[in-house]
């Protein structure tokens, strides 16, 4: 309480009316859900019949005859993924988990901790032991391994997947008796729960397998489900976010199904109003969500993706030729949403391109909506993908997560393979509303992050990453972001890897730039206040220069500025000055790629540098395929390296080991360091094509 408290002391210092709006609204919101009347009684139950009379909203039925004389790979993987689920097997962010035809709905399989069946609004769901994760059995609660029954039902006519659906979620309903337990606790679960037990139902339904009594049963099971998101859904007057976003969305879908009752209207009625509203709270003009989160932007344009679809779908009364989805999302929506839903596939596709893996800005738990490929691809190539085809270009088929994920959305086969695609053209590009600057030569690519944290200074997943850079030469990681390893199972990794150190950036007097306290693992304040001051992109390369305040609360009163310029010649030079009151100890990383072998090097490695004015020449290193020059501009000795081994978790769960290449100094006035990159070997590494996972 004390360090929620300080949290809450700190925001009301630069926003005193956003934080007493903000208390005010969690206490309406909490207060709320404790004294709403008891919703499971008198729920609206559908008919078999009723599920099918709606299933062109949900399901590509005609594109079904053609894919069943027309088996394609992705085909062949749902199969294989539903005869893995059949026998008790979930896939989980791509790791298979035996958990039996009868799950523990309550249990965390890997530490065996299991959360009691109680009230689910006493639950305290991060107050587990040390190694336990709410986030493991929330994804299984979650159904995605329904589609994927849902699906090889639809596709083959075969009943045993629907079987297998329908013995899983009565399961569900009989261990989870509303509002007991973990899986009632957090609205936005009950909302993803919700979308894919109705796009399960329906793919079962269209092949005639969605047997009448279980119809009943699940449909009043989902009423309940809509009655609990709107009594309990996740509004704060000040900071919303991709849970309210998702309580929005399944709104949506639960609305759409029981449109004919008055409750499904006003579900359907709210929840379309409020999703027009937060696209525009929730993503800045440039189409980037706000909360300063690679992996969580994934999340909100897969939210927004799957609430247009629907309701294009509803307003042309079934599925739309894919030439006119722009104009139907339009007409389902409105003129300002259509125009800025593809801007924040935009962004993913900038993440992909010339990359074989893209960096990972902020929190990424690689959290889906609906997977109809399953978990194993990356979902900001998945979705990266799902923009191009949203914008009417065309994506080979080849890759099973994607082409499944293009017949299920948007009602089509994806296009035979036709030979290897030519690598595409890639350009810097500037995401300035967000604080995203992407800088591209012939083989370099990276991004260097200034911007605000989280919506209007509320930041559950930002990370204190400002002015950190990352790239990639020849498409393969050279420095990185950390990414983050966990949910919340291990809360010293989690404020490690969200850390000032952990990043690419300065860090003065062993501070942090963004104050967070290590008990709220989801609350960081904005202190940076960072600007930009300076972006071009043109023939001869691309410069950027940036500045951030969040240190003028020490003592040191420093100010950290960055310039940064990428040559035509693929030369990338970082230019940092601190500006600084008194002494501090000053300290730089550069967490560079697995495998990636640092070595001080000599001035023969082979690259020639010009001598920059009023610079010393410190020292060379070898990252890899990339030299590194650094230069000072006071004496060389002030200045010390090191070699340290970390971490970077390229997904969710996995962490690799890699090595860290740090500077230290105690440094006053102004410290002024060159980092300069340039490549060493010539070009040796494949084209990457960024429409593929």
């Amino acid at each position: 309480m004390s360090e929620l408290l300080s949290y809450l002391a700190a925001q009301a210092r630069t926003q005193p009316g956003s934080t007493l709006r903000f208390v005010a609204g969690e206490v309406w919101r909490r207060g709320r859900a404790r004294l709403h009347p008891a919703l499971a009684t008198g729920l609206t139950e559908l008919r078999a019949e009723q599920f099918r009379a709606v299933s062109p909203l949900f399901v590509p039925e005609a594109c079904l005859a053609e894919s069943h004389a027309t088996r394609a790979p992705w085909m062949d993987a749902t199969l294989e993924r539903t005869e893995r689920i059949s026998r008790g097997e979930v896939e989980v962010f791509g790791e298979w988990v035996p958990l039996g035809p009868q799950p523990d709905w309550q249990r965390d399989w890997k530490s065996g901790h299991r959360w009691p069946l109680g009230p689910a609004g006493r639950l305290r769901v991060l107050d587990a032991p040390p190694g336990a994760d709410v986030k493991r059995p929330w994804e299984v609660a979650r159904f995605h391994h329904g589609l994927a029954l849902g699906a090889a039902a639809a596709l083959t006519g075969d009943a045993k997947p629907a079987h297998t659906f329908a013995a899983l979620a009565k399961h569900w309903i009989e261990q989870n008796p509303w509002p007991r337990g973990i899986h009632w606790a957090m609205p936005m679960e009950v909302a993803l729960r919700a979308m894919n037990w109705i796009q399960t139902a329906m793919q079962c339904s269209v092949a005639g397998h969605l047997e009448p009594g279980f119809a009943r049963e699940l449909s009043g099971n989902l009423f309940l489900h809509g009655r609990h998101l709107w009594a309990y859904r996740e509004w704060n007057p000040v900071a919303r976010a991709n849970h309210y976003l998702a309580c929005v969305t399944g709104l949506v879908w639960l609305g759409a199904l029981f449109e004919g009752t008055v409750e499904g209207r006003q579900w359907l009625a709210f929840g379309t109003r409020e999703l027009l509203r937060e696209m525009e709270c929730q993503t800045g003009a440039d189409g980037v969500a706000r909360e300063g989160s690679s992996g969580y932007h994934a999340l909100v344009a897969e939210l927004f993706l799957s609430a247009a679809l629907l309701l294009a779908r509803r307003a042309a009364r079934g599925q739309t030729a894919n030439g006119h989805l722009a104009a139907a999302i339009e007409r389902g929506t409105s003129p300002a949403f259509g125009a800025r839903l593809p801007r924040l596939f935009d962004f993913l596709c900038a993440l992909c391109a010339g990359r074989e893996e893209p960096p990972i800005w902020g929190d990424a738990d690689d959290g889906r909506v609906l997977p109809f490929g399953g978990t194993a691809a990356s979902p900001v190539r998945v979705l990266a993908a799902l923009g191009e085809a949203l914008a009417g270009r065309p994506i080979s088929a080849g890759c099973a997560a994607v082409d499944a994920e293009i017949f299920w959305r948007f009602g089509h086969l994806p296009e035979p393979q036709g030979g290897a695609r030519p690598s595409p053209v890639h350009s810097s590009q500037a995401f300035a509303d967000s604080g995203f600057f992407f800088f591209s030569s012939r083989r370099l690519r990276g991004s260097v992050r200034c911007g605000p944290l989280g919506v209007r200074g509320w930041a559950n997943h930002a990370h204190n990453d400002q002015l950190s850079f990352e790239f990639s030469l020849d498409g393969r990681g050279v420095i990185l972001d950390p990414g983050l390893p966990c949910y919340a199972d291990d809360p010293a990794a989690r404020n490690l890897f969200r850390s000032t150190r952990y990043h690419n950036s300065v860090e003065v007097a062993g501070a942090e730039q963004n104050r967070f306290w290590p008990a709220l693992l989801f609350r960081i304040v904005d202190d940076t206040h960072s600007r930009l001051e300076h972006w071009r992109a043109d023939q001869s390369g691309t410069s950027f220069a940036g500045f951030h305040s969040g240190y003028l609360r020490l003592p040191e009163h420093a100010l950290v500025r960055r310039e940064m310029r990428l040559g035509a010649d693929d030369t990338l030079a970082v230019r940092d000055s601190v500006e600084l009151a008194g002494p501090a100890a000053l300290a730089w990383h550069f967490r560079c790629a697995p495998g990636i072998a640092l070595e001080p090097a000599t001035h023969e490695s082979g690259v020639a540098d010009s001598v920059p004015a009023r610079m010393n020449l410190h020292s060379r290193w070898r990252l890899g395929p990339v030299l590194l020059s650094v230069w000072t501009g006071f004496p060389s000795r002030e200045l010390t390296a090191r070699t340290t081994d970390g971490w970077i978790s390229p997904r969710f769960g996995r962490r690799l080991p890699a090595p860290i290449l740090e500077f230290h100094g105690r440094l006053a006035g102004r410290a002024e360091v060159l980092f300069v990159f340039a490549p060493i070997e010539p070009r040796t590494a494949l084209a990457v094509d960024r429409n593929q996972p």
